[in-house]
């Protein structure tokens, strides 16, 4: 091959989620006729509410299938804000809502328009892939903050600080997070955005999970503690809360400097999102928050049953999730009595048990030891997953000794 026909490096350095990989296989070895338990995915079972799929069919009725502009509709951007001032009391401009072709999207951009070659961003490890990935590919530095288990799986105010240099452009933070379930305090939040403050640096907030929430708890935000609206960089979709993950909307809320900017990126990667979902996107804001609040109180039900049954299996533990549906199982004992990597256990629970899981380290290097579990399945599912588990570490584990 010549030369110039090669291929880029910052193509090969790229990763891809390894949850959608995990899912591929699993579809083929359902496809042969294995049984296959999910608890791999992180997407909602719960089909889209009625309504919201109403409007987007009314929507391509009356022929809402052109291009809209590039940060999206009026409307949507308008709801958006007001729904932000419901939640958090703080005013936002709607001209900086911006909406995307989903939250990943929204993180892609905003760390294309903010990180130069060199910069360094903060983010959490464990932590969803695409944040390490996105700094990466735009010549930043990684500054993986490792959370802890005896924290809970938060990211402190103490820790962030400790990490923060000259060169830090940006801190990433995800509560409720994926993949360990922690939320973030009223006083982890606020703290972290004083170190942005002081130092000038972002907070980039991926807030996609917050309204699944338990245990009474609340979601805070940067933008409430940030009152020049400078510094923070708020990202959220309707593809978690709302069962929407296949209509792609996501939507960012820059500080004022950064939103032209960013929107030219927009129109750079994708025109504009698709206008019958953006429509779908409004009826799901006018609608309110019952369809939510009656995924959230069965998801509530589920953790339940995730932490019973993991509890009955020996050599594993969880810190109960406090929000978002994912489990984040402790497998350490099992791995080291099986001297196999939690990628490995993995792969023998998809192939020889049949139940899809992630592995710890497809969320980071400090994922190992650790197993993701997704409880956006059946009760049943998960109870016969977590059984299926719980019988191989029996098995491989009696094998070794």
């Amino acid at each position: 091959m010549s030369s110039k026909l090669g291929i880029s490096s910052r193509a090969l350095q790229s990763g891809a989620e390894t949850a959608f990989l995990v899912l591929g296989k699993a579809k083929e070895l359902e496809a042969q006729g294995k049984s296959i338990i999910h608890l791999e995915i992180g997407e909602p079972d719960f089909d889209t509410p009625s309504y919201i799929k109403e409007a987007a069919i009314k929507a391509l009725n009356k022929g809402e299938t052109h291009y809209t502009p590039t940060p999206g509709i009026s409307e949507l951007r308008k709801a958006i804000a007001e729904r932000t001032m419901q939640d958090f009391g703080v005013e936002v401009d709607w001209k900086d809502v911006s909406v995307t072709v989903g939250a990943k999207e929204a993180i892609f951009v905003s760390l294309a328009t903010i990180v130069e070659e060199g910069d360094e961003v903060i983010y959490p490890n464990p932590g969803y892939p695409a944040y390490e990935a996105g700094i990466r590919f735009f010549g930043g530095i990684p500054k993986p903050l490792m959370l802890k288990e005896e924290n809970e799986f938060r990211m402190t105010s103490e820790e962030v600080n400790s990490l923060v240099s000259n060169k830090t452009k940006a801190i990433i933070i995800n509560s409720p997070e994926n993949p360990t379930g922690s939320v973030l305090s009223k006083e982890d939040v606020k703290g972290i955005v004083e170190i942005a403050k002081s130092k000038g640096i972002y907070v980039i907030s991926d807030e996609i999970y917050k309204y699944i929430i338990y245990d009474e708890l609340k979601h805070y935000s940067p933008i409430q503690f940030d009152e020049s609206r400078e510094n923070t960089i708020l990202i959220d979709g309707f593809s978690k809360s709302y069962a929407m993950t296949g209509w792609r909307l996501g939507y960012i809320i820059t500080p004022k400097h950064l939103t032209q900017p960013l929107q030219k990126i927009l129109n750079l990667i994708t025109s504009c999102p698709s206008s019958f979902s953006q429509v779908a996107a409004l009826e799901a804001l006018k609608g309110g928050l019952s369809s939510v609040k009656k995924m959230v109180e069965q998801y509530a039900v589920r953790r339940e049953a995730l932490v019973e049954e993991i509890s009955k299996i020996e050599d594993v533990s969880m810190v109960k999730p406090k929000g978002a549906f994912y489990g984040f199982v402790n497998i350490k004992n099992v791995t080291n009595k099986t001297n196999l990597e939690s990628s490995k256990l993995a792969s023998v629970l998809l192939e020889n048990y049949g139940v899809a899981v992630l592995h710890g380290t497809a969320m980071g290097s400090n994922g190992e030891g650790y197993l993701r579990i997704s409880y956006a399945n059946s009760i049943e599912n998960i109870r016969e997953g977590i059984r299926r588990m719980g019988r191989a570490f029996r098995e491989l584990t009696n094998r070794k000794a």
